[in-house]
């Protein structure tokens, strides 16, 4: 006669079994997401290493090594340092975009969101200076890298936000209808880049130290100017 206190085989099965599944499925999702991660961390470490050295004092072996991860698998993931650069590239530009589209800009008030994008654009170039040595290295090759997904994610999102918030201002009467778009995207590019991309050998050059918190947002402010008067309609 069975021990009343003992459960039956079946009872206890059930929740042995529900923690075996359990387990397995931790596991898929650890074997999954293992391969993920280690992809990531040597596109990360691809990332500074081509920011600070340039393609061709980049090294595979130290992109591996800082991604704690080897050679092996570095080009069982990306085939060749070239390749691999190319998706530096795309991840930094991808970065750009989706920072650019989680903006909330308001555009019942198109002169503050005009302001708002020329801000986003000169801080993302303060808090991303690795964008700007890895475009430095990329138009040494001319844009070979670039050509096509880049292009395609800068019409979609950059050049269509600017679109939508000059559009906005064509029809409550605030900005000119007859404005280049292209020439101001290439504006606020310029302006909010150019201070960034040369600021040393710019600060040396006019005796100025232009790192300066207070010069950094009296450049802001002038910029932001400059571009409400390129759009401004006139009366």
């Amino acid at each position: 006669m069975a021990n009343d206190t003992e459960l039956p085989a079946r009872t206890l099965a059930g929740p042995r079994l529900k923690r075996a599944a359990k387990r397995k499925r931790a596991s898929t999702v650890r074997r999954t997401r293992a391969p993920d991660r280690t992809r990531e961390a040597i596109l990360r470490a691809a990332v500074a290493e081509f920011a600070r050295e340039g393609y061709g004092g980049a090294r595979v072996d130290r992109i591996s090594k800082a991604a704690k991860s080897n050679d092996r698998m570095l080009y069982y993931y990306f085939k060749s340092k070239e390749k691999l650069f190319h998706q530096v590239i795309e991840h930094c530009y991808a970065d750009l975009v989706a920072s650019e589209e989680a903006l909330d800009l308001d555009f019942s008030s198109p002169r503050e969101a005009l302001a708002a994008l020329v801000a986003f654009n000169w801080n993302y170039y303060w808090a991303h200076p690795e964008l700007l040595s890895i475009l430095a290295t990329e138009n040494l090759f001319k844009g070979r890298h670039v050509k096509n997904n880049i292009r395609r994610s800068f019409s979609n999102t950059q050049l269509g936000m600017l679109e939508r918030v000059l559009q906005s201002g064509i029809e409550r009467r605030e900005f000119r209808p007859d404005c280049d778009r292209l020439h101001l995207y290439l504006s606020i590019l310029s302006l909010t880049y150019f201070y960034r991309a040369n600021l040393y050998t710019l600060s040396s050059y006019m005796q100025t130290d232009l790192v300066d918190q207070e010069m950094r947002s009296a450049w802001l402010a002038h910029v932001q100017t400059m571009i409400q008067d390129l759009v401004k309609r006139k009366e």
